[in-house]
């Protein structure tokens, strides 16, 4: 049988070199096989013909002198078992005389048997027939017996059955077939060391390849003794060496591609004319709110659902030229937009479909919309006591200022409208000090203690406290302390202590305070006022903005003091918050790291 090692992979070389060899020697076994068993079968009855003829010869010669009448099957049952051939005596006349196999009385004249005939007549008689007494098939041998004068006296006759003779032939087959599997197994294995020698170096170029297809360029191929082999390795090593170099081109050209795809700030996005998406960057996913991980073979509107998008990707496919425009997304919260794209081309200068840039823009617009705000606020806060200074100046410029006390008079609210423009300037200019000067080195931060920093707030605006009756208490703990510009702290907790008594009722009552919270220090400045209503804490932070305009502006306010506040704590890394109810009260809480 066949040998077959385990560790080589199905339909391996070597099997496709080494089974078709088998199989034709297998086919050639079976060949020689079947012609060596008619060969042998021939010879085998060729040699039983000429020993029957031989055994009869020699019986013959024994009976020259012997009396026929004295013959019986027991005289010649040696001759039987010497040639194992059925011996049978015959007279001239065709009677049996003897047989050592049957009874001769019980055997039919063989007169006119052609083997019987032929003896009579002095020649070797042959015949194959079919043997009614034994029921199967006989080959039969006939030679005269002569006595001493040379005459023919009888015929000696010798045979075998065919199934006798076909039964020692088949212990032949067996050896035949032992034979051949033997020569088989023998061959196989010759046949397989010689095809893994014929197909080791073949094997490893396969390898090699296989290597080579998968991007593994590391490990080259030994050349084989084989000149074609060596030349075919070479060729191989060659090529490894130019796709590793090139691969490692594409490979860092994809690297920086990948790298500033993922960091521009704009989104890109870009679809065949199917529409089916061939590239889309992080920034893009997110501006989008794409949630599909893997976007490969799926369409424009599958992985966005907004249906302006589709329209401006059409409107560049069908058009062909490049476009722009600014959309309003209306997600979570509201979005602009700016969109610019243009037709997609490959190397051969083939469209392949449309490429667009996403840029958010909310926050430009945004920034905008607060610019145009705070030049219309500016305006409007300096406008007032610009047009009151102008109006009192050109009446006393007009006589009042004849009059000593309306001169007077007027003075003083010149004066007044002096200081609240000296105060939105100062202001202004704080905050604009706040948004440049943000890193902690443009600062005087320092360790400090709160308690003392809330006690002196305490004490700038006692006077403003007494005035309205109302009671201010501070609570800190002596050894509470953070890292802080004491001045700017001081200057957001005096806006926040300033509002806290203008805007409560006489006789109530102002919280101070500060503790520790999950690693940061909370500052609170709590009234009994008139609270603020929830619609406004969204903008109650903005440049100028006022729950009530014309009461901040009664109290004397600028407008700008919880915008400071709220840049003050950005400066020290913390936010401020604000919980009010209407007619109860409001707390303003500044958290700083602590």
């Amino acid at each position: 049988m066949p040998i077959v090692p385990t560790g080589y992979a199905k339909g391996n070389i070597l099997w496709k070199i080494y089974y078709p060899y088998l199989l034709f020697i297998l086919l050639a076994l079976i060949l020689f096989g079947i012609f060596a068993s008619r060969v042998f079968k021939d010879l085998y009855y060729e040699q039983t013909d000429r020993n029957l003829e031989s055994e009869a010869y020699l019986i013959s010669l024994h009976l020259i002198d012997v009396k026929l009448d004295s013959l019986n099957a027991a005289s010649l049952n040696i001759y039987d078992k010497q040639s194992g051939a059925r011996v049978t005596l015959i007279d001239t006349t065709g009677k049996v005389i003897a047989d050592t196999r049957e009874s001769a009385a019980a055997m039919e004249n063989h007169s006119k048997r052609p083997e019987f005939i032929d003896a009579l007549s002095g020649k070797t008689g042959f015949d194959k027939r079919y043997s009614h007494t034994k029921q199967t098939y006989y080959l039969y041998y006939a030679v005269p017996v002569f006595n001493r004068e040379g005459r023919v006296r009888a015929a000696l006759r010798t045979s075998v059955d065919i199934d006798t003779i076909e039964a020692n032939f088949s212990s032949t087959y067996y050896t035949v077939i032992l034979i051949g599997l033997g020569v088989l197994l023998l061959v196989s294995i010759i046949a397989l060391f010689a095809s893994k020698n014929i197909t080791k170096p073949l094997v490893e170029l396969e390898k090699a390849a296989e290597r080579f297809s998968i991007g593994d360029f590391k490990e080259k191929i030994y050349p084989p003794k084989n000149k074609n082999l060596r030349s075919f390795a070479e060729s191989l090593n060659s090529m490894a060496q130019q796709l590793d170099e090139k691969l490692s081109i594409i490979g860092e050209q994809k690297n920086i591609q990948q790298a500033v795809l993922k960091s521009m700030k704009g989104g890109v996005l870009a679809v065949d004319y199917d529409e089916k998406v061939l590239l889309v960057n992080k920034t893009a996913k997110e501006i989008l709110l794409v949630t599909a991980e893997n976007v490969n073979d799926k369409t424009l509107q599958e992985i966005v659902r907004i249906s302006e998008i589709h329209k401006f990707f059409k409107k560049i496919i069908n058009e062909g030229n490049p476009q722009e425009a600014e959309i309003i997304v209306q997600q979570e919260s509201d979005k602009v937009l700016q969109l610019s794209g243009t037709v997609l081309y490959d190397q051969s200068n083939n469209r392949i479909g449309v490429l667009v840039v996403i840029n958010d823009i909310s926050d430009l617009k945004h920034l905008d919309n607060l610019k145009r705000d705070l030049v219309a606020n500016v305006s409007h806060e300096l406008k007032t006591p610009i047009t009151a200074i102008k109006g009192f100046v050109e009446t006393l410029r007009e006589g009042g200022i004849d009059d000593s006390k309306k001169a007077s008079r007027f003075l003083d609210i010149i004066y007044r409208h002096t200081e609240r423009l000296n105060a939105i300037v100062e202001e202004l200019l704080t905050l604009s000090r706040l948004e440049q000067e943000n890193t902690e080195k443009d600062f005087n931060f320092e360790e400090q203690k709160l308690k003392p920093v809330l006690k002196s707030v305490e004490e700038n605006y006692e006077f403003e406290a007494k005035e309205k009756e109302i009671e201010v208490s501070v609570k800190c703990d002596d050894k509470l302390s953070a890292r802080v510009d004491r001045l700017l702290i001081e200057q957001a907790l005096g806006n926040l202590l300033d509002n806290a008594i203008k805007y409560s009722e006489k006789k109530t009552k102002v919280r101070l305070r500060a503790y520790s919270e999950n690693g940061f220090a909370v500052i609170e400045v709590e009234d009994e006022g008139l609270g603020i209503a929830k619609e406004h804490f969204p903008r109650l932070f903005e440049r100028f903005y006022r729950v009530e305009k014309s009461r901040s502006r009664d109290e004397g306010g600028t407008g700008l003091g919880l915008s400071i506040v709220k840049h003050i704590a950005q400066v020290h890394s913390g936010t401020v918050e604000v919980e009010s109810e209407i007619n109860k009260g409001s707390i303003f809480r500044i958290k700083i790291p602590a």
